[in-house]
């Protein structure tokens, strides 16, 4: 009989201390257990540390993605760009609003999206592009705003709200990147829109409890 021993490689261990367990029991003995007060307090410090306008959160990044769709007014008949490396998520709301597709690959040696093919894929139909940041590090939003920018032209605005844009929108899905800072600017800051996750493999994690798995940021 061969024997197999199996080694366990910790993925993602969470770091709990007595205080985030003193606080879980003060949750718990609030008589709160889905969002309330707490909710309101945490989106307010999300906020003042990204130092951004408002922050949102939602049951999840997914749906934080999905809703700046819907408020954008992008459905059937528009196009939004995102990256062909990432979570399902970031194509899938684009499908859940009704809107089609449209993948760009990686650059060589990267993790973010080829921006040299970027602008050749922007239409007329195309209303938004999530960019992907991965493993904590921003994507170059310089020049993402720099293509859209070059392509303001081809941009036909079907609501108010996206004539205030008068471009092509970016809506950074930044369940990674969540602390992360790019040339003296944090993540939440830079894009239109910024969605982050809490989930309890991401850098800061809600443990999935009071619907604090997603935030919408809005500059």
């Amino acid at each position: 009989m061969i024997e197999t021993k199996l080694r366990v490689i910790p993925f993602s261990p969470p770091d709990i201390t007595d205080m985030e367990i003193e606080e879980v029991t003060k949750a718990l003995k609030s008589g709160w257990i889905t969002t309330g007060y707490r909710t309101k307090e945490f989106e307010k410090r999300i906020a003042d540390y990204v130092g951004t306008n408002k922050a949102i959160c939602l049951n999840s990044a997914t749906a934080a993605m999905e809703l700046t769709l819907r408020i954008l007014g992008i459905g059937p008949g528009d196009e939004v760009i995102t990256s062909a490396y990432t979570y399902t998520a970031s194509a899938s709301v684009i499908e859940h609003v009704g809107a089609k597709i449209i993948l760009v690959d990686t650059a060589p040696d990267s993790f973010e999206m080829d921006y040299s093919k970027l602008a050749a894929a922007i239409t007329e139909k195309t209303k938004a592009i999530i960019p992907v940041d991965i493993a904590g590090k921003m994507c170059d939003y310089d020049t993402l705003y720099e293509i859209v920018e070059s392509k303001r032209d081809l941009f036909y605005p079907k609501n108010e709200i996206q004539r205030i844009y008068n471009r092509v929108i970016i809506m950074a899905d930044a369940a990674h990147s969540f602390g992360g800072e790019r040339k003296g600017m944090k993540s939440g800051q830079v894009a239109d829109f910024t969605c982050f996750s809490f989930h309890a493999v991401k850098n800061l994690t809600t443990a999935e409890g009071e619907q604090l798995y997603g935030v919408m940021t809005v500059m």
